[in-house]
């Protein structure tokens, strides 16, 4: 696949309108908190599919030996034998909380809009464009090294291939460098749209 052209073609059918109607930043509620008590201190946040080819298993490893603070893993654990095994190994875990993604879009919003850090672990091009929303919400990322990750974030995301370089990365993330991340992000995809647009 061409993946320059891929990405042209998920941000056409993406309009400014949808990602301002589906990527509100939420504030945190009461009932939040008695839901997901994480929430009072710091955490990362994944949206992702739960196949076996996007290695979620060396991003859990990584958090688990990292051990500052949990991630959030938003999908469907229940899809597949591998997303099951995973279910079946972290669902006790403090480090590693799995979410289903049958929840309210206003709830989905309040978890991007708090966490400190967004992971993608896509390998492949990501048809459900989580990444897309995540920069356009001025997330901090942290992405695999894939074709697609890089040329979506214009080289500009944090990149990672195995735990090791994961946790590295995790350990030099200070709130100055993050919040940085999260204006490239966001300056990136606002750029990106707005040239596609301007093309129409």
């Amino acid at each position: 696949m061409n993946v320059p052209v891929f990405i042209n073609e998920q941000l056409n059918e993406i309009s400014q309108k949808l990602l301002i109607d589906h990527c509100n930043h939420e504030i945190i509620q009461t009932k939040d908190h008695t839901q997901f008590p994480f929430l009072y201190g710091k955490y990362a946040l994944m949206i992702t599919e739960p196949e076996p080819e996007n290695d979620i298993h060396i991003v859990f490893d990584g958090f688990e030996k990292f051990n500052q603070y949990p991630i959030i893993a938003v999908g469907n654990w229940k899809a597949n034998a591998y997303g099951q095994a995973l279910y079946e190994r972290y669902r006790n875990s403090y480090l590693v909380k799995l979410i289903h993604p049958q929840i309210q879009l206003r709830t989905l919003n309040m978890l991007r809009t708090n966490c400190f850090i967004y992971i993608d672990s896509h390998h492949q091009e990501d048809q459900s464009a989580s990444l897309i929303e995540a920069m356009y919400m001025q997330l901090p990322i942290i992405a695999y090294a894939s074709e697609y990750n890089k040329t979506l974030t214009q080289n500009n995301a944090m990149f990672f291939r195995h735990s090791s370089e994961l946790i590295d990365i995790l350990h030099s993330l200070h709130p100055t460098k993050a919040a940085n991340n999260g204006a490239l992000m966001k300056q990136s995809i606002s750029s990106q749209l707005e040239k596609l647009h301007l093309m129409h």
